[in-house]
């Protein structure tokens, strides 16, 4: 890719004070005095003494079968009338019915950090929308460079499926009645740190030098062409030195930059309202974005011949 100099950021090719606690309690979760239809119950499993190895069970039975074959459960105590000290499997519950000396949950809610961080004012770093999974918050946490916590809203919860990242989360700072509510903490270095990504720094990247047979490229699609020196495949790179400290921005003139079919980022600006693919980089806040990559190609006199899809990030 062509490089130019402004401000750094990454391009990806292919003071923490909330933990998580030993032993979380899960009162949040409780739901009493309700459970659903019995025409949607999958299991009823006898001598089960306790709400929390109901729902200790529920989870197990997930583990068992790789699958998620219970995302609800409802335990029956030892007073109950018909089946004592039971827990009801459920994977799609039905309608919910009113019970006596039952307790009922939700799998999701059982996690390692069943509470919510709280919007202080200043410490809100970003929110992704359609997170899917505590997982994927995590990795969204990971790849923000201001995040340090996060709480993710499963299923149950109105705000489900919300990721909020934060910049710090104190103790002091966390809801611990938020039923639906999982949170955690960076569990891996940004990308933005020195030790996470390689550097391209070769002089011939830059939007000065003349055409060349250089490829970034994990095998040579082009009779003739060669890898170029700085290249380690499907990495984090960093642009540095003699190529700048970023990607260029705009088409920058046939056989260029080392080679002959010079790469630049489509972004969102006049001098690039001959393709499609147009969008604004990344700010620090919301981390990795991908982006789109045009390869021009003289002989075809097309400035967007060839696309890549990669991700950036903003250092």
């Amino acid at each position: 890719p062509c490089s130019t100099e402004m401000f750094s950021y990454l391009l990806f090719l292919t003071c923490i004070t909330v933990s998580q606690a030993e032993n979380p309690s899960h009162d949040s979760c409780k739901k009493p005095s309700i459970s659903w239809d019995a025409l949607s119950m999958d299991k009823l499993v006898m001598n089960i003494d306790s709400y929390e190895l109901c729902a200790k069970t529920c989870k197990n039975t997930n583990k068992q079968y790789y699958e998620n074959n219970c995302n609800y459960f409802t335990w029956n105590d030892g007073n109950h009338q018909y089946f004592r000290n039971s827990c009801a499997l459920f994977k799609s519950p039905g309608d919910e019915q009113e019970c006596k000396n039952c307790m009922s949950g939700a799998a999701s809610c059982f996690c390692a950090s069943p509470f919510a961080c709280q919007d202080t004012g200043d410490n809100v770093a970003f929110v992704h929308t359609d997170t899917e999974s505590w997982s994927k918050c995590e990795y969204h946490c990971n790849l923000n460079f201001g995040c340090s916590s996060f709480t993710w809203f499963t299923e149950d919860h109105p705000y489900r499926h919300l990721c909020i990242l934060y910049k710090e989360c104190s103790h002091s700072e966390v809801d611990t009645t938020c039923s639906g509510c999982c949170s955690g903490v960076r569990s891996k270095k940004s990308p933005c740190s020195q030790s996470q990504y390689k550097e391209l720094s070769s002089a011939h990247r830059s939007v000065h030098a003349e055409g060349g047979k250089n490829r970034d490229r994990s095998y040579i699609r082009d009779v003739g062409g060669v890898n170029s020196a700085d290249w380690r495949a499907m990495v984090w790179y960093r642009f540095i030195g003699e190529a700048g400290n970023k990607m260029a921005e705009q088409f920058p003139g046939w056989d260029n930059c080392g080679t002959t079919w010079p790469g630049y980022l489509a972004v969102d600006n006049d001098s690039n309202k001959y393709n499609d693919y147009k969008l604004s980089l990344p700010t620090q806040e919301e981390g990795e974005k991908e982006m789109t990559v045009c390869f021009a190609r003289e002989s075809e006199r097309d400035k967007c011949y060839y696309i890549e899809n990669v991700m950036v990030m903003n250092c």
